[in-house]
């Protein structure tokens, strides 16, 4: 993790001489002066002050001591932490959640499969907000190993693996004040002449047919593109007269807007997230958790 010669310096800088430094090292003087020789080639620096009494630092050499110091403790608390992750991997599945990625299934599922696999533990970790759509991706396995929530089927294709829980229907949500927002169930003729609210082109295999079928059949529609759904994207439709095209799962994460189903018989898929290359715990429960939804 670091370059060892660091260690022969402190010994050096701590003894005074490349003599002691090789005793305490268990190592030739001749070993200790050429590591020393090869680091202040390396650094571009002369950091110790030669003389017939011993060696003592130079002022690049004590700025070096410091840094030294803490590059190792680093260094090593880095090998400690990773060592603390591989092993609970064996064991302990991280699990991220956020506003758009809440556990509405796992609690269930981990219910079932606990009393069967003993030796698994779960760990609930908070995830910030993202303003891709596959932006989470790139840390599953590394800060958290599952988490929960619409599988984007274009976007995160190549970046994440997938299980599928269910399939989750399209809905629109609407402020209270709009004119949809007393709607028991809507249909595509319904919105005709509305603004709506939708995840960009290339993000989901779905969504782009909903998006061709709209433009195609009702050309008064008004697309918004939006790169990503958070709580601005909410705002936006609390405080404007749009329809957020959305999923019933979510109806709970924009109280303030009314969600409305929509009978165009299009859904995505739901489920579980999770790394390309899952550790051990994660492909136990992957696997408890397929056979118990199954």
């Amino acid at each position: 993790m670091y370059n060892h010669q660091l260690d022969t310096f402190l010994k050096v800088a701590e003894k005074g001489s490349f003599g002691k430094a090789a005793e305490a090292l268990f190592i030739s003087a001749p070993a200790v002066i050429q590591q020393i020789n090869l680091l202040e080639g390396e650094c571009g620096v002369r950091l110790f002050e030669r003389s017939n009494r011993g060696v003592h630092l130079t002022p690049a050499g004590s700025s070096l001591l410091e840094d030294a110091k803490t590059v190792i403790r680093l260094s090593k608390d880095a090998v400690s932490k990773a060592r603390q992750i591989e092993q609970s991997g064996q064991t302990t599945v991280r699990i991220g959640t956020s506003l758009l990625y809440k556990c509405r299934l796992l609690p269930d599922i981990w219910t079932k499969i606990n009393g069967q696999n003993p030796d698994l533990k779960i760990e609930i970790l908070p995830l910030p907000e993202t303003r891709e759509y596959d932006a989470g991706d790139a840390v599953l396995g590394v800060k958290y190993d599952i988490r929960e929530g619409v599988y984007c089927t274009i976007a995160q294709k190549d970046s994440c693996g997938f299980l599928e829980l269910m399939r989750t229907p399209f809905c629109c949500a609407v402020a209270k004040s709009h004119r949809l927002a007393g709607m028991k169930e809507l249909t595509l003729e319904d919105l005709n002449g509305e603004y709506l609210v939708m995840p960009i082109a290339g993000i989901s295999v779905e969504m782009d047919a909903f998006r061709s079928e709209v433009v195609q059949r009702y050309p008064t529609v008004q697309i918004i593109d939006s790169n990503y759904y958070g709580e601005d994207t909410f705002m936006l439709c609390e405080v404007n007269p749009y329809v957020l095209i959305t999923q019933r799962v979510y109806a709970d994460i924009h109280p303030n807007l009314v969600t409305i189903p929509l009978a165009a018989g299009y859904t995505m898929p739901y489920g579980l997230m999770y790394a390309n290359r899952p550790n051990r715990a994660t492909k136990q429960f992957l696997a408890a958790a397929k056979n118990k939804s199954g």
